[in-house]
């Protein structure tokens, strides 16, 4: 991490490692690790061979002191001195032991936190309904992955990254100024899909998505171009797990992660055609995460020519014109399962969001998404709706494309569009209402996203 991005491998960082997939830990290993990481990484390990020596050392120096003879007491003054120093100071945030530890505890508490929840739920009798029930329902929330505003034309951007939306821009809903409130997927899907937000970050286990339109008489779907989490446990894969039906386009051996969106366009028409009367399809693209040069066919190597960046390289050239072709073909996909989801007479919309977006070489010299090197182009994400024909919206539908928004209020927003009523909706939240009320966009560990870049 110091070596290739000039920090440190700090919490959010270990998050992100224990709630990843196979895929994403070998592409970050494609990508970022080679010969140089591996020795370096190596050196730190020789010291394990002197340990006893070491150890030796250390309590001989105690002798020092007064009393001599106690060293379990010296040790443990020691030990609490230097605990002590790294709490208060936050060292302690970097050291792999304590962060394992604090993990194991968090997670049960979490456990403990979710059957609370489902408990209260269930005594309460809390009603989930559909206001929309005499109507046939087929709602689609496309994922994208990685994509930045910053590099869709749609959104000012200099090269034609979004043919199809240009054509149909007239007909579309665009929000100009919504931002994720992380920089990873797990972090910030995590917050999107449940009512967990930065003020209340404990309730991304409570109510997934999915879980509210099961209870709302809905038929869900979640179909994805990633492998499942790891940590079966987490936010994250509690929403995709309580999906009725679910796949996952994950390969039996990972050998360079060809995995391209288009391959989850069959999956799509088999859940539009079920004849069920209320569906919602939870569309996980893998959009234009690195390695970018897989994320599209070769018919899509669009961009070759010098890109403009201030960074005068030919890895950042390089990298520009992957990452443009990742985002023309994520165009490209959404043009295909709206075509698809047009032809169903129905009360319906597609919604495309991206779970955060990413920095290439535009305002920093490098490419990726980390929480402990922001920019602005990682938080600054697309927001689009299409409504059909026959879409009956809320009483209190407002269109502002301004509104500044952050997506962990995100399930306030869909369940408001989608017709549903429960006492955990709160209009306040959700970008489509006229009481809509906006709140000051915190990110990081508390700083105002509207000032920290500037």
């Amino acid at each position: 991490m110091y070596l290739n991005f000039k920090i440190h491998f700090g919490p959010s960082s270990f998050f992100v490692l224990i709630n990843t997939n196979p895929d994403e830990l070998s592409e970050f290993s494609n990508e970022f690790i080679g010969a140089r990481e591996l020795v370096v990484t190596l050196l730190f390990f020789i010291p394990l061979l002197r340990l006893n020596s070491i150890t030796s050392a250390i309590l001989n120096v105690t002798y020092k002191f007064k009393f001599v003879t106690y060293k379990f007491l010296k040790l443990g003054a020691c030990t609490l001195l230097f605990l002590t120093v790294f709490k208060f100071t936050r060292i302690i945030d970097h050291n792999l032991p304590y962060l394992i530890c604090r993990s194991f505890i968090l997670n049960h508490k979490d456990k403990k936190f979710v059957e609370d929840f489902n408990s209260q739920i269930e005594t309460n009798n809390n009603s989930f309904k559909n206001k929309n029930n005499n109507l046939n329902n087929t709602f689609v929330v496309v994922i994208g992955e990685s994509v930045t505003s910053s590099h869709m034309q749609l959104y000012g951007y200099y090269r034609n990254t979004t043919p199809f939306f240009q054509k149909i821009k007239d007909s579309l809903s665009i929000y100009e100024d919504v931002i994720s409130p992380n920089t990873s997927t797990f972090h910030s899907l995590s917050k999107a899909l449940t009512l967990g937000n930065y003020e209340d970050p404990k309730k991304v286990l409570a109510l997934p998505i999915t879980t509210l339109f099961n209870k709302s008489g809905f038929k869900t779907f979640w179909i994805s171009n990633h492998s499942p989490a790891f940590n079966p446990g987490s936010a994250l894969a509690r929403v995709s797990g309580q999906a009725q039906l679910k796949f996952f386009n994950s390969k039996a051996v990972v050998m360079g992660n060809l995995k391209h969106d288009g391959e989850l366009l069959d999956k799509v028409d088999e859940a539009l055609k079920d004849d069920f009367s209320h569906k919602i399809i939870f569309l996980h693209l893998i959009g234009a995460h690195f390695s970018y040069e897989n994320r599209y066919p070769e018919e899509f190597n669009v961009f070759s020519d010098k890109p403009k960046t201030k960074f005068k390289d030919e890895m950042a050239y390089q990298k520009i014109n992957q990452y443009d072709n990742a985002v023309r073909y994520s165009d490209f996909i959404l043009n295909k399962v709206l075509q698809k989801l047009k032809t169903e007479k129905a009360n319906s919309y597609l919604m495309y969001f991206s779970d955060h977006g990413e920095e290439v070489f535009q305002d920093e010299d490098f490419y990726g998404h980390l929480e402990d090197k922001p920019t602005k182009n990682t938080f600054k994400i697309p927001f689009i709706m299409w409504y059909s024909n026959h879409f009956k919206y809320p009483k209190d539908y407002s269109y502002k494309k301004k509104r500044k928004y952050m997506t962990d209020d995100l399930w306030h927003s869909i369940v408001h569009i989608s017709g549903l009523k429960n006492s955990f909706l709160d209009k306040r939240r959700s970008i489509f209402s006229s009481e809509f009320v906006n709140r000051k966009r915190l990110i990081l560990e508390g700083e105002n996203y509207e000032t920290f870049f500037e």
